[in-house]
């Protein structure tokens, strides 16, 4: 009963492709009342390798962190520059003071008591007034005022670093050397993106190349059912037959729609290791790329690891910085040495008149730590324990990236042997299902054998896909190991 309801079902799909001129005019007016309303969908995005990893370093916000990361090291060398300049400053100040500054004048009455008799004759005869002798002998509690409550100050000062015990030295050297590692850094960054956009490209191109793999399984299988649909009806098939592929099919239907989402999943990664949005549409222009065969031996591409890896000049530049802070901290040892110039307008003036008046002045500045505790020695010690981890961590990032060589020169040998390997089984199992094919329609092998002949010619092309894939991807992780990369 199965059987014949799939033989109804065929003229019904026949029907679908016969359109009524009713429904022709149907479809006209939609198409009509549709041509003014913008797609939603944008037109697919068709790339080259090449061109995504060229919108990747362009778009990439890991590279765009790494750049800034360089913009703040190259400016704090230009801040450690200008601390070898001189340094000018302004300054200026207003203070209110709430009385004019005086002195008492009531003391000063005594000084001219050998001198009072001659004023005396005279206010006596009528020349001088009364009140001059009271003055004069100090008798009220009158101030002498100096100056004014209003007090105005503004001054120029240069400053010029004369000996620094090698201090300024030592940072503008860090300096230097945190700028030389950031730009390793951005190298780094962009080699590590670039294989990124290499491993999610051949990721898209393997996930639509397994498609079609499983695109064209369910084609033969559909064709294989149907044979078996007609064979069963000449009694020529066992309905069991039927019910084995149909089993079968149901597992590849399966495993199309695993592999129709791992491509959704593949071009949304690939989308945003370029740095793009996840939901475009992204259409591979090339086939599995292949991969240059090395012909370096471990040995010399060890070696080229060690002298070309970005990441690990970095961190040697990262060890010499280390140097430099020991340095800093012996500094402190030093006496620290600097010309100061200034030049002021201040008001009121040395006479105390309410007139601005300019004055300068020049100081040679010493200062030194004399004692402190035994703190300059246990920064140094400290700065020192940092240079010797430092020291550590660069040898144990060498030994780390002798053993990322050598894993990943393995894997890529591992990638070309097994190339071949599924190139060959590949083609023996196309040739099985051709001969299978034969031996079934002459009768002479049976329909087991035909659905694991389809089986095993599904198997070697997912594989096939597969081990190019990973040889196309071992290829970019040894250049990425090597510090090779173009």
């Amino acid at each position: 009963m199965r059987a014949r309801s799939i033989r109804k079902e065929a003229p019904a799909r026949g029907r679908v492709a016969t359109i009524s001129s009713e429904a022709l005019l149907v479809l006209a007016v939609a198409v009509i009342s549709l041509a003014g309303v913008p797609a939603v969908s944008a037109a697919p995005l068709a790339l080259t390798l090449d061109e995504a990893i060229g919108i990747a370093l362009g778009e990439s916000r890991v590279i765009a962190i790494a750049d800034v990361h360089e913009e703040a090291a190259r400016a704090r060398v230009a801040q450690v520059r200008a601390q070898f300049l001189p340094s000018i400053s302004a300054s200026a100040s207003y203070t209110r003071l709430d009385e004019v500054p005086y002195m008492s004048a009531a003391g000063f009455g005594s000084m001219f008591d050998p001198l009072m008799a001659p004023f005396e004759y005279l206010v006596e005869h009528g020349y001088l007034d009364p009140s001059t002798l009271e003055g004069l002998a100090g008798g009220d509690a009158s101030k002498i005022y100096m100056g004014d409550d209003d007090i105005y100050s503004v001054g120029v000062s240069v400053r010029q670093p004369l000996f620094t015990g090698g201090a300024l030295l030592n940072a503008y050297g860090a300096s230097k050397h945190a700028l030389a590692a950031a730009e390793h850094g951005v190298r780094r960054t962009a080699d590590q993106t670039r294989f990124d956009v290499i491993e999610a490209y051949v990721g898209l191109v393997q996930a639509r190349a397994a498609r079609d793999v499983m695109n064209d399984a369910v084609e033969q299988m559909r064709e294989h059912l149907g044979n078996l649909e007609v064979m069963y009806e000449e009694g020529m098939a066992l309905k069991s037959d039927i019910m084995r592929a149909r089993v079968q099919m149901s597992e590849i239907k399966l495993e199309r729609n695993r592999v129709d989402h791992g491509v959704q999943l593949a071009m949304a990664a690939l989308a945003f290791r370029m740095g793009l949005d996840p939901d475009i549409t992204i259409e591979p222009l090339e086939t599995l790329p292949v991969a240059d065969v090395h012909s370096d031996g471990l040995e010399n591409l060890t070696a080229s690891a060690l002298l070309d890896r970005p990441d690990l000049a970095a961190m040697s530049e990262s060890v010499e910085a280390t140097g430099n802070a020991v340095g800093i901290a012996r500094a402190e040892f030093f006496p620290q040495v600097a010309l100061v110039g200034n030049y002021k307008w201040d008001r009121p003036n040395r006479e105390y008149e309410p007139e601005f008046y300019g004055h300068w002045s020049a100081t040679v500045a010493l200062q030194m730590n004399v004692f402190d505790w035994g703190g300059r020695w246990n920064r140094i010690r400290e700065a020192k324990a940092a240079r010797l981890k430092a020291e550590h961590g660069l040898a144990i990032m060498e030994d780390a990236v002798r053993l990322e060589v050598k894993r990943s020169y393995l894997q890529y040998d591992e990638a070309v042997t097994a190339v071949v390997i599924a190139d060959e089984g590949a083609a023996q199992a196309l040739e099985s299902v051709r001969v299978v094919r034969e031996n079934f329609a002459s009768g002479t092998a049976t329909n087991s054998d035909v659905l694991d002949a389809e089986t095993a010619k599904t198997t070697s092309e997912m594989n096939r896909i597969s081990a190019h894939a990973r040889l196309r991807v071992a290829a970019a992780q040894l250049e990425l190991a090597t510090g090779a990369v173009q």
